[in-house]
């Protein structure tokens, strides 16, 4: 077993000529395993960043430039890259532990899947999620899918009108699934950007909104009426719509509203406490 130490793996039984007890004891875990412990003071240059974000040193520096991030360097031009920059790298760019059978490419479309428990019904869709070309995704879809990690099922979606879509899902209950979990697990995904709110109803939920009026679409007049709609279908997906860009007095109107079940005002209220910003 190794510990690591200064940046580099060191066998356990050698650790006292290289690094202190206290640097070994906060590396193991209770059991006996290392934890991913890193000091503070300890910098990291760019090969070694890559290798603990599972990518290449290439694309650590172009993150690091596009961060704009005041990294130190050594005399001899090495990066000193801090723990608090390799966090901020770390949700730029993903963290993606090797995994036995899958390149880096599939183990993080297949992460971004297994977080996505309804499916995913785009090949474009699945690489947003995973911070992947949709080229490059198309080929892992594939490979997953004849692995039997993933399956290809055709589905009828209400997207304004019904059609058929080919909706991705992790094969949740197979073997191969269960002996990659606990890797899959520990992928990062890059954190994607938030962007501005939505002003309309998208096209995809307007079957919700089949009989009423353009004007009703509206974000900025017709919020609460919205809102309303959107807690009386009880919808999904367009109540994850409706959480990113509904202000909170929309979903305390809805809660208001006549003729709820319980469970609908009780997450009316719910929805209204989420958003940090009520108008």
């Amino acid at each position: 077993m190794h510990v690591w130490c200064r940046g580099f793996p060191i066998p356990v039984t050698s650790w006292r000529w290289t690094c202190s007890r206290k640097r070994l004891l906060t590396a193991l875990g209770r059991r006996g395993t290392v934890t991913g412990y890193h000091n503070d003071m300890d910098t990291y240059s760019l090969a070694a960043a890559a290798r603990a974000l599972g990518t290449s040193a290439p694309r650590v520096r172009r993150a690091v430039d596009r961060l704009g991030m005041p990294v130190e360097r050594a005399a001899s031009g090495v990066f000193r890259l801090t723990q608090q920059q390799m966090d901020e790298l770390a949700r730029e760019l993903g963290v993606t532990p090797s995994v036995p059978g899958l390149s880096r490419v599939e183990a993080r479309v297949l992460a971004a899947l297994s977080r996505s428990p309804r499916g995913v019904a785009s090949v474009r869709e699945a690489g947003r999620r995973a911070g992947v070309s949709p080229t490059a995704t198309a080929r892992a879809l594939a490979r997953l899918t004849t692995d039997d990690l993933v399956t290809q099922t055709p589905v009828m979606l209400a997207r304004g009108r019904a059609g058929e879509a080919a909706v991705y899902r992790v094969r949740f209950g197979s073997p191969q699934w269960l002996a990659l979990a606990p890797v899959i697990a520990r992928v990062r995904v890059p954190a994607r950007s938030a962007g501005g709110h939505a002003t309309r109803v998208p096209p995809h939920l307007l079957h919700l909104f089949w009989n009423v009026a353009p004007t009703q679409l509206d974000v900025a007049s017709s919020a609460p009426f919205i809102a309303r709609r959107l807690i009386a279908s009880f919808d999904p997906d367009g109540l994850a719509w409706g959480t990113v860009n509904l202000p909170a007095s929309a979903w305390e109107h809805a809660a208001a509203a006549r003729g709820l079940e319980p469970a609908q005002r009780a997450l009316a209220h719910n929805l209204a406490g989420y958003e940090p910003h009520a108008v």
